[in-house]
């Protein structure tokens, strides 16, 4: 154990140095915003890979929670029709980093919409409705509350064909990087509880390294959940 801590040490070192290097700076500089470093091909390969999956067209309308510098929300423009994606996050700083991707890759044409927001985008998004929404290792860090207000407006956001994918840790996954009061450990059967209150049900679909989720990194064993509405609701 001390040696692989030794080793990971080590290499969050090396990988520190290409913050001096002129043609890497960027590229590090995005990393350390989402974390970890060294891995934003990978994870952004991964996050393409698991909505298609699930069946993410691209003609449909993909609202990415948590979006942040837009490590797999590059690839989700790319993939998706003209103006098809939506990106929300709560950091400015990650949204702007995100407007520069979106010039950098030349993907103005595409014309993605990126907003801050503290409500999951509920106050900006106007009246849009989506066919997928896309919440990556989010929900470990939601008490019961936040829950409750993010499928308050998944409920209201997701068109009845519709479907949402997020994760929550593995049974026996390592808390210790949570900051205290730790929320809930949660379980698929906890998260359907809180979801069916607001018409939505949930199935959990396998752990995320079946999606081609990097299997050195530890999160591998987080659980792919889809959430879909059971129930008509008025908009």
């Amino acid at each position: 154990m001390q040696l692989i801590r030794a080793l990971k040490s080590i290499r969050r070192r090396v990988y520190g140095l290409r913050a001096f290097v002129p043609g890497l700076r960027r590229r590090h500089y995005l990393e350390a915003l989402v974390g970890p470093l060294g891995f934003w091909d990978e994870l952004q390969a991964y996050q393409l890979t698991a909505v298609k999956r699930l069946g993410l067209a691209p003609n449909h309308r993909l609202l990415d929670l948590g979006c942040g510098p837009l490590q797999g929300g590059e690839a989700f423009v790319r993939y998706l029709a003209p103006n098809r994606y939506v990106g929300v996050d709560h950091w400015p700083e990650v949204i702007a980093a995100g407007h520069e991707q979106i010039s950098r890759c030349k993907l103005e044409e595409k014309n993605p919409l990126l907003f801050v927001s503290t409500t999951f985008g509920d106050v900006e998004l106007g009246d849009r409705t989506f066919d997928f929404i896309w919440a990556s290792q989010m929900l470990c860090y939601f008490d019961e509350a936040t829950m409750h207000r993010l499928f308050d407006t998944v409920s209201r956001r997701l068109d009845p064909g519709g479907m949402m994918a997020c994760d929550i840790l593995g049974p026996a996954a390592d808390r210790s990087f949570l900051r205290a009061p730790l929320p809930p450990a949660h379980t698929p059967q906890s998260v359907d509880a809180i979801a069916k209150t607001h018409g939505l049900s949930v199935v959990a679909r396998g752990t995320i390294q079946d999606y081609d989720y990097p299997r050195r990194l530890g999160l591998r064993t987080n659980l792919l959940l889809t959430v879909t509405p059971t129930a008509p609701r008025e908009r």
